[in-house]
């Protein structure tokens, strides 16, 4: 008797497994479009699937913290981020570039540069790649979080640019657009200028410095004249 009525909710939870497992799996087509066109996981991932309108940073300062762990791909991938600055029409003047030793040191020096008040928005750039122990994971979702902070704390739009793979062959994929790859820096500064316009559209079209960064020192008072270039702002530490 106990068995007989326990038989329907057996079969329940066998469903609500089953839809809940589909649901959070790859749609079969999907797997068959990437089996039919030959495009291996590793090429799928490696190709950019956002588009940008036409940006205009001309009137941005774009800051670019990078790593020297890795640093021949972490090189490429800041080239790349050039190229995209550059084809947003941001002026060669206007982007500060900025080593800190490796990736777990990005979120800190980012918080520094954002509380400056000096650039409209930061690119996090370093390169993470798998070794035998947990330190990947370890770090990987530090800096993953100490990014996103920093973006929410200081109210400044810091990309993330941060490669995290499972070896090299997959960096070079995503540092470089040779051999079929694409070198994900000039999507990184895309963003950063599309985020930075959307940040000062926010604020009228001006950038404002807290009052209680300008009483610590960060930063200086822009003109607020509607238009106006921004002004030069003196940079402390940075």
């Amino acid at each position: 008797m106990t068995m007989i009525s326990l038989f329907p909710i057996a079969i329940l939870l066998i469903g609500a497994a089953t839809c809940h497992v589909s649901a959070f799996a790859p749609s079969s087509r999907v797997a068959l479009s990437s089996r039919s066109s030959g495009a291996t996981a590793l090429e799928l991932a490696a190709e950019s699937e956002v588009s940008f309108d036409d940006l205009d940073g001309s009137a941005l300062q774009i800051g670019v913290l990078r790593t020297r762990w890795n640093d021949d791909h972490v090189t490429n991938l800041v080239d790349g981020i050039k190229a995209g600055l550059k084809e947003c029409k941001v002026k060669e003047e206007s982007i500060f570039i900025k080593e800190v030793p490796g990736a777990y040191e990005l979120p800190f020096a980012a918080k520094l540069l954002a509380l400056s008040g000096t650039v409209d928005a930061i690119i996090c750039c370093g390169v993470l790649i798998k070794g035998e122990t947990l330190h990947f994971e370890y770090i990987s979702e530090a800096v993953t979080k100490g990014i996103m902070d920093v973006n929410l704390s200081t109210m400044t739009p810091v990309v993330y640019g941060v490669l995290n793979c499972l070896n090299e062959e997959q960096v070079k994929k995503r540092s470089s657009s040779e051999n079929g790859g694409h070198n994900h820096g000039e999507d990184w500064a895309k963003t950063a200028v599309e985020m930075a316009i959307m940040r000062r559209e926010a604020r009228g079209g001006k950038t404002k410095n807290l009052k209680e960064l300008e009483a610590m020192g960060f930063g200086s008072k822009e003109s607020g004249k509607e238009g106006a270039p921004p002004e030069k702002k003196e940079r402390v530490f940075f």
